[in-house]
């Protein structure tokens, strides 16, 4: 078995985006990059990059929203959740909870 993660950007995720007042997206699933622009309940605009990528030697997803970096942990965990005001983005890792599961697709 070898050291070096698995290439993140070849992973299956799925996304849930929330605004505190409201669900926008629930259970999107994405592959490589996700990008999608959300209005929120006082009418802004948010748009939100989601790139998973190796940092520091560990699988993570960059997440990118309206020009703020930052990013979201899948170590050992098959969620990664990031708040940002009022608006929360949580990422499940679908390939390792299938396989966790003993699960194919």
């Amino acid at each position: 078995m070898s050291s070096e993660p698995a290439d993140p950007s070849k992973k299956r995720f799925m996304v849930f985006v929330y605004e505190i007042r409201q669900e926008i997206v629930w259970a999107e699933e994405f592959r490589g990059r996700y990008t999608k622009s959300v209005t929120m309940s006082d009418g802004t605009v948010r748009t939100i990059e989601l790139t998973p990528m190796v940092r520091d030697g560990r699988p993570v997803v960059e997440f990118n929203d309206t020009g703020g970096r930052t990013y979201i942990g899948t170590v050992r965990v098959n969620t990664g959740t990031k708040v940002n005001g009022q608006l929360m983005v949580q990422v499940l890792d679908v390939d390792d909870r299938d396989a966790e599961r003993g699960e194919t697709r």
